[in-house]
């Protein structure tokens, strides 16, 4: 399956905090780096027509900065699983807005009729909601600033993801 996300680019000593809570609570922390999924793993759409929307879309999207300041325990709107996210005070409207863009055109089709869209960056999953809240509860306050410039189309097999391309934000 296909995904599109975005790479954070933050500094060395807020990535080592980040991956200490990753460690700690997700299962995925190694395989593939902390990031803000933009389009959520999919198949049908050839790679090269995904990777022609990417561009499209990125042209028009100045690399965005964006701030992590709140930690969330958040229900699975599509199970009965919980995840524990980093959120976005500064930057969230602009992250949402490039996802409802990506979800047009060829993606369109994508996008799950009911879930609603919150920028994050996710640290930890469970199988109950409580552990998440618990663990919620467990962290110090963060303030993570960082920027995004590059969208990855990756290969996710549901344990890893492999990078296959790049796009630059605001490249033409």
């Amino acid at each position: 399956m296909l995904v599109i996300y975005a790479k954070l680019e933050i500094s060395a000593r807020d990535r080592v905090e980040i991956e200490d809570i990753r460690q700690r609570f997700d299962r995925l922390q190694g395989r593939v780096e902390p990031h803000f999924t933009l389009v959520f793993p999919f198949a049908g759409v050839p790679l090269d027509d995904v990777l022609d929307h990417a561009r499209s879309i990125a042209a028009g999207v100045a690399p965005i900065p964006f701030r992590l300041a709140g930690v969330a325990a958040v229900p699975d709107p599509l199970s009965p699983a919980a995840h524990l996210f980093l959120l976005p005070d500064e930057g969230d409207q602009t992250i949402s807005d490039l996802h409802d863009r990506l979800y047009s055109g060829v993606l369109a089709r994508n996008l799950h009729p009911t879930a609603v869209y919150l920028p994050h960056v996710t640290v930890g999953r469970f199988e109950r909601y409580e552990d998440a809240k618990t663990a919620a509860a467990s962290l110090p306050a963060v303030d993570i600033p960082g920027r995004l410039s590059v969208m990855t189309i990756g290969d996710f097999d549901g344990e890893g993801v492999e990078d296959l391309h790049n796009v630059r934000l605001g490249a033409p």
